[in-house]
């Protein structure tokens, strides 16, 4: 099954291939424990980032992710490997190189103290999916790579269990038929269960609808605490600031013109801030929606320290 990712020309020649899809430990009938090869897998650290996937255009580097040839990680990578000044002579012919993308626009749940940067997952080539040792070519390039686990199964399900979600997101097995398989660890499971309910977005619309926040607040991991109170408090002080400038200048209009008609006309002809909250006050009606329009943020997952 192969992944989102795959990239051809006009005519469906191969660009650039991705891995095929991938699945949880005990997913599928592959997957299960009792169906996996008998042999110790290549196991490695899974890194908590977004796919990133080398082709070039017009003999640059470029570096795309699922999906999308723009998107903020992409365009970050585009970028990180631009500057060092790679060719397209550098890497294998009709192979794919397979990165994953670490940096501020990547950023799920493992807080990597500010590092960005690419890691070598893998080498396919395009035409038959077989893979070389990408760990050589990695060392090769000056990349960074995923850590290996010298574990077996059973020593690695126990590794994982004491992991911390805000620092490892799980591993991922590699089987030499090619099977891939990652297991994510339950502290990880759990903060990505979390962060779900409660973005930027999340916050806003529970304030802006009036709710009581602390309604939601109360099974909250104390890791998010903080963040989520610093972005309630963000937003009323936002709508506070607009709100007290926007009475002000209505206060000032109202004591400068007597008649409704030179009150609209002054607002319309000069440059006022918030023009729209102004003429809702003036005329008495609701103004709050459209200062929650106003300070509408960018939509951002919690942070986790």
């Amino acid at each position: 099954m192969q992944t989102r990712g795959l990239i051809t020309d006009t005519e469906g020649n191969i660009i650039a291939r991705p891995f095929k899809k991938f699945f949880n430990l005990n997913e599928t009938e592959e997957t299960k424990i009792e169906n996996l090869p008998l042999e110790i897998p290549l196991i490695n650290v899974k890194i908590d980032g977004c796919l990133g996937i080398l082709y070039f255009d017009e003999e640059k580097p470029c570096i795309a992710t699922r999906g999308s040839f723009e998107s903020e990680q992409s365009v970050w990578a585009t970028k990180y490997i631009r500057k060092r000044k790679f060719k397209r002579q550098d890497f294998k012919k009709n192979y794919t190189y397979l990165f994953e993308i670490v940096c501020s626009e990547s950023k799920i749940i493992v807080d990597y103290q500010g590092k960005e940067t690419l890691y070598l997952l893998a080498v396919i080539n395009n035409k038959t999916g077989k893979e070389i040792d990408y760990i050589k070519e990695a060392k090769r390039l000056g990349f960074e790579y995923p850590q290996k686990i010298d574990k077996n199964l059973n020593e690695t399900l126990d590794y994982i269990k004491n992991l911390k979600g805000n620092e490892d997101e799980g591993v991922v097995f590699k089987f030499s038929n090619g099977l891939r398989l990652k297991i994510k660890c339950e502290d990880y499971l759990r903060l990505h269960k979390v962060i779900a309910n409660f973005s930027t977005l999340s916050i806003y619309e529970c304030l802006k609808n009036r709710q009581n926040l602390e309604g939601l607040l109360k099974d909250l991991p104390d890791e998010f605490y903080g963040w989520v109170k610093n972005r309630e408090d963000e937003y009323k002080t936002k709508f506070k600031e607009i709100e007290t400038h926007c009475l002000s200048k209505t206060e000032e209009i109202k004591n400068k013109f007597g008649s409704r008609k030179e009150q609209a006309e002054y607002i319309s002809k000069n440059n006022l801030k918030f023009k729209s909250i102004i003429f809702a006050m003036l005329n008495d009606k609701d103004y709050s929606e459209g200062i929650w329009k106003i300070i509408r943020p960018k939509f951002e997952l919690p942070s986790v320290k």
